[in-house]
C-alpha cells in the first residue's frame, strides 16, 4: 500500500490535483485474483477548477502491475445521478487505500437514491457487451475467465431485484443466485484462475443461454432519482475541504 500511495502522491503533485479516496476495483476487489493479475486502482480527485488551461475529466497511468485510473469528482457525480455501475462498484470497495468522508457521504447517498431500473440495464449491457464481444463469436474454445466477468453482471442484476438494494462487490456473496450448475461452473473457474489469468476450455452452453435470457429481459421502472441540489453541496465541501 506504501508504494500506491507513493504513486499517487507523485501523480497529486504533477498534475496539481488532489485525490479523495482510492480504492481497488477489478479482480481483487471482486475477490477471484490470480497471482499473476495487476492491481486495478481507482480513485476520485478534485482540482483547481478556475485555472486557464482547463481542467482534466481522468487521469491514466500504468506504473508496473498497477493499472490507476482517477476520475474528477464532477465526472462521477454526473455518472452517479445515472446509477452508473462503476460508480457503487467504486463506493462499495472493501480494498481501500485512501479514504474520507466523501466516500461514505457518496456511498450511504448512492444506496438511498440510486435507480434499480437504470442499474440492473447497466449490469445488463455489460453483461451483453463482454458476452458478445469475448464468447459469442470466438469459437468452440473461449478465455473461461470471461464468463465470470459476465456472470457476476448477470448475478447483480438478480441481487437488485431480490434485495432491492446495490449488489455487494464480492462475488461469494452474490453467486448463490445463479442456477446450481452455472454456480459450479463459475466456482470452477474462479480456483483454476487463481493458478493462471490464462484459463482456455470449452464453452458452456448452458450458462450462455442463462446469461442470453436477461439481455431482452423487462425490468419494472421506479421512480427512484438524486436530490442534484445535495450532490452540488458534496461538490462544493469536498473543494473548499
Amino acid at each position: 500500500m506504501k508504494e500506491i500511495l507513493n504513486q499517487i502522491k507523485q501523480i497529486e503533485k504533477e498534475e496539481n490535483i488532489k485525490v479523495l479516496f482510492l480504492i481497488e476495483s477489478g479482480s481483487r476487489g471482486w475477490g477471484w485474483a490470480s497471482e499473476d493479475s495487476d492491481y486495478d486502482i481507482r480513485g476520485v480527485f478534485v482540482q483547481d477548477y478556475l485555472k486557464f488551461d482547463g481542467t482534466k475529466n481522468q487521469i491514466d497511468r500504468t506504473i508496473g502491475d498497477n493499472d490507476i485510473v482517477l476520475w474528477d469528482l464532477k465526472k462521477f457525480l454526473r455518472l452517479m445521478i445515472k446509477s452508473n455501475p462503476s460508480v457503487w462498484e467504486w463506493l462499495s470497495s472493501d480494498i481501500i487505500y485512501l479514504d474520507s468522508d466523501i466516500r461514505k457521504t457518496l456511498k450511504e447517498t448512492f444506496e438511498n437514491n440510486f435507480s434499480r431500473y437504470a442499474l440492473k440495464k447497466h449490469y445488463v449491457s455489460m453483461a451483453r457487451q463482454n458476452f458478445h464481444k469475448y464468447i459469442k463469436g470466438i469459437g468452440d474454445k473461449a478465455n473461461l475467465k470471461k464468463y465470470v466477468y459476465v456472470l457476476r453482471s448477470i448475478a447483480c442484476v438478480s441481487w437488485i431485484e431480490k434485495h432491492k438494494t446495490p449488489p455487494p462487490k464480492n462475488h461469494k456473496e452474490l453467486i448463490h443466485l445463479l442456477p446450481e450448475d452455472v454456480k459450479e461452473f463459475f466456482e470452477q473457474i474462479v480456483i483454476d484462475k487463481k493458478e493462471s489469468e490464462s484459463l482456455e476450455g470449452p464453452r458452456n452452453r448452458d450458462a450462455e443461454n442463462y446469461i442470453v435470457s436477461f439481455f431482452d429481459k423487462d425490468f419494472e421502472k421506479d421512480k427512484s432519482t438524486f436530490d442534484v441540489e445535495e450532490l452540488n453541496n458534496i461538490f462544493k465541501d469536498s473543494i473548499n475541504g
